[in-house]
């Protein structure tokens, strides 16, 4: 009676120290292969949404260049062009300027052009594209009176050192820019001056990674 008693007491006893602390570190350990997991997964989400986001805002540009080409006249490039008053500033250079005729008559001037500007809390450099030409009206028209006004189109233009340092997807951009630009965009006119290939480089740092050069392109026909 005594011995199955005594097995009774041994089989309904507790873990030992050794084996609870056995288990607190391989919970432990558990626990943080799970963080780190999950931390991993959440900083791809957000490298990948940040790029997707940087990405798009290089579609919107190159689709609101590309439309304002297409709604043009004539297109004179580089240093062929004589620079709108809002783009003569001597840090800027020009890239394209437009001939958008006007619905009263004569034509709109509208000049894209290239500038160094800082890194802050509001810009990113190394370079911006400034866009000098008529505002819109609410319902997307040019304004036919005012004056001509200069915006910041884009920034985080890339610069020629970071093409050098850039992927594939941007061989096309470091081989034909024009060596008088510092900055990754080019554009140039095709097939008799009716097609117009505009291509621009945008550095960006993922989610505060490594630094990437994401490049696009886009060719446009101009209103005959």
């Amino acid at each position: 009676m005594r011995q199955k008693q005594h097995h009774l007491t041994t089989a309904t006893a507790g873990f030992t120290v050794a084996e609870l602390l056995v288990g607190s570190v391989l919970g432990f350990i558990v626990i943080l292969a799970g963080g780190f997991v999950l931390s991993t997964n959440l900083s791809t989400d957000r490298r990948v949404a940040e790029l997707s986001k940087q990405r798009n805002q290089l579609n919107l540009a190159l689709e609101f260049i590309s439309s304002e080409i297409r709604r043009s006249r004539r297109i004179v490039l580089n240093t062929d062009l004589t620079a709108s008053t809002q783009c003569s500033n001597s840090n800027r250079q020009p890239i394209l300027s437009l001939e958008v005729p006007k619905e009263s008559g004569g034509f709109h001037t509208i000049t894209y052009a290239v500038q160094p500007i800082a890194s802050n809390h509001i810009w990113q450099g190394p370079h911006a594209i400034y866009r000098c030409g008529p505002s819109f009206t609410s319902d997307g028209r040019y304004t036919e009176n005012s004056s001509q006004q200069a915006d910041v189109l884009l920034d985080g233009i890339a610069s020629q050192a970071d093409l050098n340092a850039a992927v594939e997807a941007c061989a096309e951009l470091a081989t034909t820019r024009r060596s008088s630009h510092t900055a990754a965009v080019h554009a140039e006119l095709l097939e008799s001056q009716r097609l117009a290939s505009l291509l621009i480089g945008l550095v960006v740092h993922p989610n505060r990674g490594e630094q990437q050069v994401i490049c696009d392109s886009r060719l446009v026909t101009p209103r005959s």
